[in-house]
């Protein structure tokens, strides 16, 4: 049976459509005519069967539909059902061009018991979708779409149909909504973005031993790769060896955003949190957190910064935060730093002539306040975006979505799938900062790529609010943060 990517142990690279193109053109060269097909249909039939045994309790005597395209994509799917056929499944193909299939596919269903419609009528146990696949742009006839979309079980091919690969731009009602995709050889950016995302169910990857040339346009963590990223304790450590984070934040409108802060930065496995009371009354956090340290300037043992959550754009916080940014320790800024940062060319220039590793947590509202280029020039919210921000800030941004992206100076990119809608709360970005800062604090940075760094983080963040859902009804943001020790443990 599928698997959702989020459970994957081991994290997955994901590649365009030119690169996943440009492997199979290589793996043709050295591979049997028609191999890579053959493998395809045979773990997409054997998905598929596993689907109808759990739906319906058997494989013999259930009806599957084959929704064919012209292309590859529809000889996959039709070599797949020609497999059902013979495992006794009433198979019935439908193509979409009509009388137009791919020839050697549709030959090998017909031959083994399935039969051509004209038209889509009746009721199906599963229909499998191999319409387009990786190459079309096209959004699927609405007709055709609702039908299948209202079908008891869909399985994709390689992407659901009206879905860009590339992208994942696509339209709700002109897309195919599937419960399992099937893709073959690697992920691709429209599986793991949205708005694609959402519609391509629970993901397969089928292995292809496809060989890359260059690499991949995103990454996906796994809790593997997570487990080797966090900060690490070792036999003689102590409260200083394990990192100190520097708080600035909350103001006397917003105290609660420094109590969040601290607490997503205590859990994240440092030695100490110290927090500037020239921002917030001590009282309210110690209350809270009477392991944080109040300091009234900046000690030397911070070795990492987290400013900005809940802070109103005061001469004070301008001041503070061009001093912190003129030394080299890792940085998070988010909310009022932002603004802070978005409102002043001489903050600005000081972030891109940093040192130091800097990160910006902006949600869709702030980045294009930080990067006003205006919907109308192209500048969105996507990948090539989000990488030329961070490029021209000399920063690591972590754009905040269903979809979190974090992406570097140099363009290395992560995707996080795990999140949950109970990170929606208010509040959640504010525990998400301290975790980051606590990973950038209690790492050292020159043997481990801050970006993977500040991934891991997200990824922690995202696992939180899966946990904090599981235990409690609409969980707060003080929720999420009071389970990163316990998903620290279990990675």
């Amino acid at each position: 049976m599928a698997s959702d990517l989020a459970t994957y142990e081991f994290g997955s690279p994901v590649y365009s459509v030119a690169q996943v193109r440009a492997a199979e053109e290589k793996a043709l060269l050295v591979t049997a005519p028609g191999e890579l097909m053959q493998r395809a249909a045979f773990s997409l039939s054997v998905g598929c069967a596993a689907m109808l045994r759990e739906s319906c309790g058997r494989v013999y005597g259930t009806s599957v539909l084959v929704v064919a395209g012209p292309g590859n994509n529809g000889g996959d799917a039709l070599f797949a059902g020609a497999l059902l056929a013979a495992r006794g499944v009433c198979v019935r193909v439908y193509c979409v061009v009509p009388q137009t299939c791919h020839e050697a596919g549709l030959v090998a269903c017909l031959g083994a018991g399935g039969r051509l419609i004209d038209l889509l009528i009746g009721e199906f146990d599963l229909v499998i979708d191999g319409i387009a696949g990786l190459g079309s742009l096209r959004p699927v006839d609405l007709e055709l779409a609702r039908f299948i979309n209202h079908s008891a079980l869909v399985v994709a091919v390689d992407m659901p149909s009206g879905v860009d690969a590339d992208s994942g731009e696509c339209s709700a009602d002109a897309c195919v909504h599937a419960d399992v995709t099937f893709t073959f050889g690697a992920l691709t950016p429209g599986l793991v973005l949205v708005p694609g995302a959402e519609f391509a169910g629970a993901i397969e990857v089928v292995d292809l031993d496809l060989e890359f040339e260059s690499d991949p346009v995103l990454q996906v963590l796994g809790d593997r790769e997570v487990a080797q990223l966090v900060p690490s304790h070792n036999f003689d450590s102590y409260k200083y060896s394990r990192g100190v984070v520097g708080i600035a934040a909350g103001s006397p409108s917003f105290p609660g955003a420094a109590a969040l802060t601290v607490l997503g930065a205590e859990h994240s496995g440092v030695g100490m949190v110290m927090l500037r009371e020239d921002f917030v009354d001590r009282n309210l956090i110690l209350e809270s957190s009477p392991y944080v340290i109040a300091v009234d300037s900046d000690s030397p043992r911070i070795t990492g910064w987290v400013i900005g959550p809940g802070f109103s754009v005061r001469d004070l916080e301008h001041t503070f935060l061009l001093r912190v940014l003129g030394g080299s320790l890792p940085l998070v800024l988010d909310a009022g730093a932002l603004s802070s940062l978005a409102g002043s060319a001489e903050l600005r220039e000081a972030v891109v002539a940093r040192s130091g590793v800097t990160v910006v947590t902006p949600h869709i509202g702030e980045f294009r306040k930080l990067f006003p280029r205006g919907v109308d020039s192209g500048w969105d919210w996507d990948v090539d975006s989000v990488r030329a921000a961070a490029r021209e800030l000399n920063a690591i941004v972590v754009a905040k979505a269903p979809r979190t992206l974090v992406i570097g100076p140099t363009g290395r990119a992560f995707v996080d799938i795990g999140a949950s809608p109970a990170l929606g709360t208010a509040g959640s970005g504010d525990v998400l900062s301290g975790i980051i800062g606590g990973f950038l604090a209690g790492n050292d940075l020159a043997l481990v790529d801050p970006v993977a760094v500040v991934a891991a983080a997200v990824w922690i963040h995202s696992r939180a609010g899966r946990l904090a859902e599981a235990h409690v009804a609409n969980p707060t943001a003080a929720d999420i943060g009071k389970m990163v020790g316990e998903v620290l443990g279990d990675v």
